[in-house]
């Protein structure tokens, strides 16, 4: 005689266990939702609130929440801009350029035209020398001077002044750091 176990006829699965976990998980769950309404609650609670005080504060101040005309914030934008170019402009110390150029100079340079441009931040120099050492010797000490930068000597002519004095007259163009 041969015994043989059919294991899929008995139910192997705890109901009452099963049910217990599933209660529980469901409880817990019911617990952390009602925790989140509360928050929540409170939260737009805190919202009404706070909007009441700013209401109130706008009252007494006497402001008004409306939002700015279109016309008017171009006006504003306007007189910024404005304002900021002329910061701009009062930024840039031009007088200290000129004591960094003196000091830069060799004897013998005469300068006839210093001419900034704000805006690019650039310097034109127009002068005379008696000799090509000098100008070169000037060219040189701008290079090697932190303040100036994109050195270019434009242009340079023989001139001469009577009939003995000769010289060197000449173009410089550069980029001014701040």
């Amino acid at each position: 005689m041969r015994l043989t176990i059919n294991l899929s006829t008995r139910t192997y699965i705890n109901a009452r266990q099963l049910n217990l976990v599933l209660l529980v998980f469901i409880l817990l769950l019911t617990g952390f939702l009602f925790v989140n309404v509360l928050g929540i609650s409170s939260k737009a609670g805190e919202i009404s609130r706070i909007r009441g005080e700013m209401d109130s504060l706008d009252r007494k101040s006497g402001t008004d929440r409306r939002p700015v005309p279109e016309q008017d914030y171009k006006r504003v934008m306007t007189q910024i801009r404005f304002a900021n170019e002329i910061i701009n402009k009062k930024a840039y110390s031009w007088l200290s350029l000129i004591d960094r150029l003196e000091a830069l100079t060799p004897d013998g340079i005469a300068f006839a035209s210093i001419e900034p441009d704000p805006k690019k931040q650039s310097l034109k120099l127009t002068g005379s020398t008696l000799s090509f050492s000098r100008l070169r010797q000037l060219l040189e000490n701008m290079e090697q001077s932190p303040g100036f930068s994109d050195i270019y000597l434009v242009s340079q002519n023989q001139t001469s002044v009577g009939e003995k004095q000769k010289g060197i007259s000449f173009n410089i163009t550069c980029q001014v750091k701040p």
